[in-house]
Order: C-alpha cells, then sequence, then structure tokens
C-alpha cells in the first residue's frame, strides 16, 4: 500500500493490486497470442483478437487509472476520461464507493481509488479494533468509515487529498469565493474509445474473416 506524503509536492497515485492483476493478464493474453500463431501459422491471427481485446481491457481498467496531486488542483485519470478539478471547485472528499470529489454541481469518482469491499473493510475493522486506544472510562474511540482507512487506496487518496485543502485554506491559497463557477476540465479519450470499439468490432467479425 502506497503511503500519503506529509508534504504539500506534487503526489501521484496509482493502485497496486490492479495493476499487478493488468500484467497478469496482458501476459496470459500474450502467451495465448503467440500460442496461436506458432500452432496456427501466421494466417491464424484473427483467432488472436479476443486475446488483443483482453490485454487492452486489462491496461485499460487497471493500469491506466491513477490520481495526480498537484498546485493545479487533482487529476483523477479514469478508462475513458481524464478530470482535473480545482481546488476551488471541491467542497467535500467522500469516500463511500471510492475517493469521491464532491463540487457544488457534481461529483467525480476516482476509478484508481476504489473503497474496500465488504470483506476487506470487516478484516480491516477487525485489525483496527485491536490496535486502537482507550481513552479514561475504557470506552473505545468512534470508528471510521471503510473508505476512509488508511489500509485502503480511497483512504490513502481522501487524507492526501484533504490535508492539501487544509494547507490552501490555512494559507489563504483556496479561492473559496470561485467555488460556485469553478468547473472541472473533462477530456475524453476518444482515441481508446475507437481502439477499443475497432478491436471489438474486428473480434464479433471474427467468423466471418475465418470463413
Amino acid at each position: 500500500m502506497t503511503s500519503a506524503p506529509q508534504t504539500s509536492r506534487d503526489y501521484s497515485f496509482s493502485p497496486r493490486g490492479p495493476r499487478i492483476l493488468a500484467v497478469v493478464l496482458v501476459v496470459l493474453a500474450a502467451i495465448g497470442a503467440v500460442a496461436i500463431l506458432v500452432t496456427g501459422g501466421l494466417h491464424s491471427w484473427p483467432a488472436c483478437l479476443p486475446l488483443v481485446v483482453v490485454g487492452y481491457v486489462a491496461w485499460l481498467m487497471f493500469w491506466l487509472p491513477r490520481v495526480d496531486i498537484h498546485d493545479e488542483g487533482v487529476t483523477l485519470v479514469n478508462p475513458l476520461q481524464t478530470l482535473l478539478v480545482p481546488w476551488s471547485a471541491i467542497i467535500l472528499v467522500d469516500t463511500k464507493y471510492a475517493m469521491t470529489l464532491v463540487t457544488p454541481k457534481r461529483r467525480y469518482a476516482a476509478w484508481a481509488a476504489p473503497a474496500p469491499g465488504v470483506v476487506t473493510a470487516l478484516r480491516d475493522a477487525r485489525r483496527s479494533a485491536k490496535s486502537e486506544s482507550r481513552d479514561s472510562s475504557g470506552t473505545r474511540y468512534k470508528s471510521i468509515r471503510p473508505g476512509d482507512q488508511r489500509s485502503s487506496d480511497s483512504g490513502v487518496v481522501a487524507s492526501v487529498v484533504r490535508g492539501r485543502l487544509e494547507r490552501l485554506a490555512e494559507t489563504g491559497a483556496l479561492d473559496v469565493e470561485a467555488t460556485e463557477n469553478a468547473k472541472a476540465k473533462r477530456n475524453v479519450h476518444w482515441l481508446h474509445i475507437g481502439i477499443l470499439l475497432a478491436l471489438l468490432a474486428l473480434s464479433l467479425s471474427l467468423p466471418a474473416v475465418l470463413v
């Protein structure tokens, strides 16, 4: 798990687990494609198309996503689009389903920073319960939302974003008057979408190609 930095320097977060999964899927797809070409010859390349789709989707969904935190704001690189949310637009950082930046008009979720699932949340809660301290009356401190736990991807990124927001507010660098009109910049990944659609179309026409 990546730990959150304690400074206001630029910070980039990419989930380790999904990236490992992406590498595994791409390698398996590549091995399968090579096996098809070796046994069937170069003319059997159309049969490799479904494996190419698997590899490309794995890269798109599990390797590409990340969260960049910098002076201009928070950049969410999701599979199909990139969003730049300026600091002045953020009014809340939520972690119910994923690290989500809440603005006056919309919510922007980070694909790279999902909240933990039920099993993971329960395991982390038990682990935290064993190590949490007690006050003088022996009562345990109030638990936090699973998505805010520092052992989760959403919790790590949310902590960094909230810390940066607090520092900006304390130094007076946060333009709260611009919050209502501040907008996120959206960049749709048309190239990625086009490649994916083309691969899917070729894969669906595979029977006709092999005839």
